[in-house]
């Protein structure tokens, strides 16, 4: 018997496993049934008593040119199915049956094993009429299955180590063992009172038998740590002009993980696009070399925000946040392009132009400047247009240190529109172009 079942457990990982089940000595109080399954079955039986069940993958299929069959990586059963006998009135299980109980745990518990299994323990009496000394019969031999596998390890419950891979869009693919206590399921029948057909499942006896059945359930053995996404869903962020929309993920995510992981996280918006709250603390986009006048600008700040000089792999993250801003009429001929960080062959950021296009709304008629972003370049979005230093004076006026709108540029101070005696604005033809309309009368100089 434990040649056989050496046999079938040592052939079970190289899938060259091409015997036909066992010859069965039937008993002259049972009669066996194939079990039915969706995938290949072996059966497999020692006495007419103890039965072993083991799902196998469908054969592969080859190629019409393949010549041969290429080797294939190890298989682990999706499904493990035995019914385990135990000596008459006695809550110890038979040697046969603690052959099938090493038989399986050399399989499930096999270190290259990446199932997660769960487990169901259904135990059963001697169908005999209950007494003071029997009636938890079917209850301690569910417990004996169960003490079987924990002393294993030693502990007081079912302990599983699967090899894993730990996947972190920033750190890349890392190897593991994931360590968890396996769900299980007790439950305990007594068959006195049971018909004939009730004592029996897919033709095989339940008197005096332990039913385990063991299958892959990565999500009830992992739970909601399962896997991680920030954002966990789509969103969307808008104001009252821009908005941002963030796929789910694209700012993090973390498969096959147990860590216990933070779901309850903030991405903040904030959008300056009106012509008061642009102007109210004006600047230019900032560049070293080049003069990028600000057209509006919006703000995302997201914890865990992925950092570039630290993420090992760039490369995953591809630029699918999109922002949204619709412009007025009067900035369609303005050229503005969106500026966001990107980074140099030093990994230091830098703000430059990005891809953008102009969309029109069918409804409305109106233009809309629309972008693609990777996680990396969300914190300050601008709008904007490239100028040269001598076209400076055509979007700006001169400004002394503390009036409205000035600020610091060129060695001294500039400022983005002036006020009349009656509170009208006057601005330059260009940059009227640029910005969005005033609340309040407008004067071009």
């Amino acid at each position: 018997m434990k040649k056989v079942l050496y046999f079938l457990t040592v052939n079970l990982f190289v899938l060259t496993l091409v015997a036909q089940p066992v010859r069965e000595r039937k008993p002259a109080t049972e009669t066996t049934k194939p079990v039915t399954e969706t995938t290949q079955v072996l059966g497999l039986q020692s006495d007419g008593c103890n039965y072993l069940m083991v799902s196998q993958p469908p054969k592969p299929k080859r190629g019409k040119t393949t010549k041969k069959q290429e080797p294939v990586a190890p298989y682990y059963p999706e499904r493990i199915e035995a019914y385990i006998c135990f000596e008459p009135s006695s809550a110890y299980y038979t040697e046969e049956g603690l052959n099938i109980l090493d038989s399986i745990y050399s399989i499930a518990f096999a270190k290259g094993n990446n199932k997660f299994y769960k487990m169901t323990i259904d135990a059963f009496d001697d169908a005999d009429p209950l007494n003071e000394m029997n009636a938890s019969l079917a209850r301690d031999r569910a417990a004996m299955i169960f003490n079987y596998f924990s002393s294993r390890e030693g502990t007081e419950f079912i302990i599983k180590r699967t090899p894993s891979t730990y996947i972190h869009s920033c750190s890349g693919e890392m190897p593991y063992y994931i360590k968890y206590k396996m769900p299980f399921d007790f439950k305990w029948t007594n068959l006195y009172n049971k018909t004939e057909e009730e004592r029996t499942k897919d033709g095989i006896s339940l008197v005096g038998k332990v039913r385990l059945i063991i299958e892959d359930d990565p999500e009830g053995c992992l739970g909601e740590y399962f896997d991680y996404y920030y954002p966990s869903q789509d969103s969307v962020l808008s104001g009252n002009h821009a908005s941002i929309t963030i796929p789910k993920g694209a700012l993090e995510s973390i498969t096959h993980t147990k860590d216990t992981i933070e779901y309850t996280c903030n991405i903040s918006y904030k959008e300056y696009m009106s012509f008061e709250e642009l102007t109210n603390n004006y600047h230019l986009i900032p560049h070293k070399k080049q003069f990028l006048i600000n057209a509006g600008y919006i703000v995302i700040d997201a914890e865990h925000q992925p950092d570039y000089t630290s993420c090992q792999n760039k490369e995953n993250f591809q630029p699918v946040v999109k922002v949204r801003v619709p412009i007025e009429l009067q900035q369609n001929d303005a050229r503005l392009k969106f500026y966001a960080k990107v980074y140099d062959n030093k990994g230091r950021p830098v703000y430059k132009s990005i891809p953008t296009k102009k969309e029109k709304d069918k409804e409305t008629k109106l233009q809309t400047l629309t972008a693609d972003l990777t996680a990396f370049q969300l914190d300050t979005i601008y709008i904007g247009k490239k100028v040269e230093e001598k076209e400076l004076s055509d979007y700006f006026f001169s400004a002394k240190e503390g009036e409205p709108g000035a600020f610091q540029a060129m060695g001294g101070w500039l400022k983005p529109y002036k006020l009349n005696k009656k509170g009208q604005y006057i601005i330059r033809k260009q940059m009227q172009m640029v910005l969005r309309k005033p609340i309040g009368d407008i004067i071009e100089e």
